[in-house]
C-alpha cells in the first residue's frame, strides 16, 4: 500500500523523500559511530567487536525488512536474495572508500587482526551459500520441507564466528596492550564526556531513528525503481542494495574521521556475516521451496564476486601493505574496486 501511494506521487515527491531519509540517517549515523566509540573504550570491550556485532545488527535491519517484505508483500524471492548479496558487495567497497579518505597511511596497517577471523567466516558462509545455490539450481530443490540446507548452517555458522571472535580479540586485546604490535592510527578525537548509562540511552535513541529511515529508504527507492522501470534484479543487486548500504557508509566514514578504525572494519564486515544470516531468516519466511532455488542465476555471479571480493581484503588485513598506488589507496582497495566494479557492470548487462 506505501509503496503504491509512493508510485502515485510525482517523481519529485520521491526524491526528496529520498533525501529526507539520507540527512535523517547522516546525522543519527554519525552520532552512533561516537556513542559506539564510547561504548568500546568504556567497556574494554573493543572497536572490533562492538562494530562486529552492535553496529552491524543496527546497520543490517534495512536489509532484514527490505527481504522480508519483498517475499511477504510482492512475494520476489529474487529481489530479496539480490539485496543481500548486493549489500554484501557494497560493504566490501566501503573498505576501500575508508582507506582513501583515512590519511594516516593504509587503513589496513592500523587495525587488528581479529578483522581477518571475521572476514574468514563470512568466506565460509559465501562458499556455504554459493554451492547451495548452484546444487539447488541444478539439481532438484533440496531441503527441510521448504527449508534448504543454507537456513540450517548460516546461523550455527554465524554463532561460532561471534564466539571465536570475541575470545581471539580478547586475546589480541592483551598483546596490543602490552605494545608487543605496531600500529599506525589516526589521532583520535577524545570521547565525549558522558556517563556510561547516558551513552547507552542515547545510542538506543539513534538506533532507532536510524532504522526507521533506513526502514523506508528501500521502500522509496523500490518505488523509484518501478517508476524509473529498472529491471528487478539490476534494482534488488545494485540499487536497493545500494541504499540500504547507506547506514554503514555514514557509520563507517565518521568512525574514521574521529580515528575509531576497528570500529568501521568490524562493522562492515559483521554486517555482511548478519546480511547473510539474513537470508537464512527469509528462507524460513518463503514458504513456496528452498529461496536460493527460486533466485536468479545471475545471483550466483554476485555470490562470487563478494566471495573474491572477502578473499582480496583478507589479503589485505593479513599483509598489511603500507604503500599507497599513486599515494591514494593500497593495491588490495584497488581489487576490491575492480572486482566490485566489474560485476556490477557485469550483472548489469545480463539485466534484460
Amino acid at each position: 500500500m506505501v509503496a503504491e501511494f509512493l508510485i502515485s506521487l510525482s517523481l519529485a515527491a520521491v526524491w526528496l523523500g529520498f533525501l529526507i531519509c539520507l540527512l535523517v540517517i547522516l546525522f543519527t549515523g554519525t552520532k552512533l559511530s561516537r556513542y559506539g566509540d564510547i561504548i568500546a573504550v568504556r567497556t574494554g570491550l573493543g572497536g572490533a567487536w562492538i562494530g562486529l556485532v552492535l553496529l552491524a545488527v543496527v546497520t543490517s535491519f534495512p536489509e532484514l525488512v527490505t527481504g522480508l517484505s519483498a517475499i511477504i508483500v510482492v512475494d520476489a524471492p529474487d529481489l530479496a536474495v539480490g539485496a543481500v548479496l548486493g549489500s554484501c558487495i557494497y560493504n566490501l567497497l566501503i573498505i576501500a572508500i575508508l582507506d582513501f579518505v583515512y590519511r594516516a597511511g593504509s587503513i589496513y596497517s592500523g587495525i587488528q587482526h581479529s578483522h581477518s577471523l571475521s572476514a574468514g567466516f563470512g568466506i565460509v558462509l559465501l562458499g556455504a551459500l554459493a554451492s547451495a545455490m548452484f546444487v539447488q539450481k541444478h539439481f532438484a530443490p533440496m531441503g527441510f520441507g521448504s527449508v534448504g540446507p543454507y537456513a540450517i548452517i548460516a546461523p550455527v555458522v554465524y554463532l561460532i564466528g561471534m564466539r571465536s571472535v570475541f575470545f581471539f580479540e580478547r586475546r589480541e586485546n592483551q598483546i596490543y596492550t602490552s605494545g608487543l604490535v605496531e600500529t599506525v592510527q589516526a589521532r583520535r578525537v577524545e570521547p565525549l564526556a558522558l556517563r556510561l548509562p547516558r551513552v547507552y540511552v542515547l545510542f538506543g535513541i539513534n538506533a532507532v531513528v536510524l532504522m526507521a529511515a533506513a526502514t523506508a529508504l528501500p521502500v522509496i527507492g523500490e518505488a523509484l525503481g518501478t517508476i524509473m522501470g529498472w529491471d528487478e534484479t539490476f534494482v534488488g543487486t545494485i540499487f536497493l542494495a545500494l541504499v540500504t548500504s547507506v547506514p554503514e557508509v555514514v557509520i563507517s566514514v565518521q568512525a574514521v574521521r574521529i580515528g575509531a578504525v576497528d570500529l568501521a572494519i568490524g562493522g562492515l564486515l559483521g554486517s555482511n556475516l548478519f546480511d547473510l544470516v539474513i537470508l537464512a531468516i527469509e528462507d524460513f519466511v518463503y514458504l513456496d521451496g528452498p529461496i536460493l532455488h527460486a533466485a536468479s542465476d545471475q545471483h550466483l555471479l554476485t555470490a562470487i564476486a563478494a566471495l573474491t571480493m572477502t578473499g582480496i581484503a583478507i589479503v589485505g588485513l593479513c599483509a598489511r601493505p603500507r604503500a599507497r598506488v599513486f599515494r591514494v589507496v593500497a593495491w588490495t582497495s584497488l581489487g576490491l574496486l575492480a572486482v566490485g566494479l566489474f560485476s556490477a557492470l557485469i550483472l548489469f548487462l545480463l539485466s534484460p
